[in-house]
């Protein structure tokens, strides 16, 4: 009996050390993993970032090129007005075509291929993290948008092409100058869409990174309660080790 309350003691000692040292496994594991995939996470999550931000700058410039164009148009209307050719006029608005051109719409068309390719490579990230984080990839709303918006500047540089082309020397004319007037209209309205369209696209990777957001909560949640429930196991093993090393103890002792 003596022997046996060695064994069982040595057993019961053996068995508490090795539950206490898988409940801090447990735990470092948990860490490990949560790091992971929080790192993972935050890839897409800094690139979403920054392209909401391109989204935004370029909202911003939609508005001063709907401005612009918006002037452009006036002036051009005045010009088709006028009772007699007035040449300086017509100087003024083809500079004001070149201005545009290269100034504003320049800005806005370098703002959205940045923004492009931002999103373009975001998808592809979250694509790549589908196999090893499910249901986590952009929106098919938000490449839809992309392709409508490439629709629309399709159409607005053909039209920027066509008011880049009158020339003063055109523009003198009334009816160059009025169907500048009118492109120009037609490229504000088309403009006024786009920006609907990229404000749209901000707010679905708004909404896409708020869903990595609270997937990285979940799977923090899902990991904690993992090791809360693998502690208890663990202590409770523990506890029949301490009733084994105790009996072992009494046994011992006869």
């Amino acid at each position: 009996m003596r022997l046996l309350g060695w064994l069982a003691s040595a057993m019961g000692l053996a068995g508490i050390i090795v539950s206490n040292g898988l409940a801090s496994l447990i735990w470092a594991l948990k860490f490990n993993l949560q790091g992971r995939a929080h790192h993972l996470i935050a890839v897409p999550d800094t690139g979403l970032e920054r392209a909401i931000a391109l989204a935004e700058t370029a909202a911003s410039r939609l508005v001063d090129v709907s401005g612009q164009i918006g002037d452009i148009g006036a002036k051009a209307d005045a010009l088709a007005s006028a009772p007699v050719a007035d040449a300086a006029a017509a100087t003024d608005l083809a500079s004001a075509i070149d201005g545009f051109i290269s100034g504003p719409y320049a800005d806005f068309r370098a703002t959205y291929v940045a923004l492009r390719e931002r999103a373009s490579t975001i998808s592809e990230t979250l694509r790549g993290l589908g196999s090893a984080i499910p249901t986590l990839t952009l929106p098919s709303v938000v490449l839809e948008r992309l392709q409508a918006i490439d629709t629309r500047l399709e159409e607005i540089d053909a039209s920027m092409t066509s008011l880049a082309g009158a020339g003063a020397d055109g523009l003198s004319r009334p009816d160059v100058a009025a169907r500048v007037s009118e492109g120009a209209g037609a490229a504000r309205e088309r403009i006024d869409t786009l920006a609907e369209l990229v404000t749209d696209l901000g707010g679905r990777m708004q909404e896409t990174r708020e869903r990595l957001a609270e997937r990285d909560r979940r799977i923090a949640r899902l990991l904690t309660a993992s090791a809360l429930a693998g502690s208890i196991l663990s202590l409770f093993i523990a506890g029949l080790n301490v009733l084994l090393f105790q009996q072992g103890r009494r046994w011992s002792r006869r």
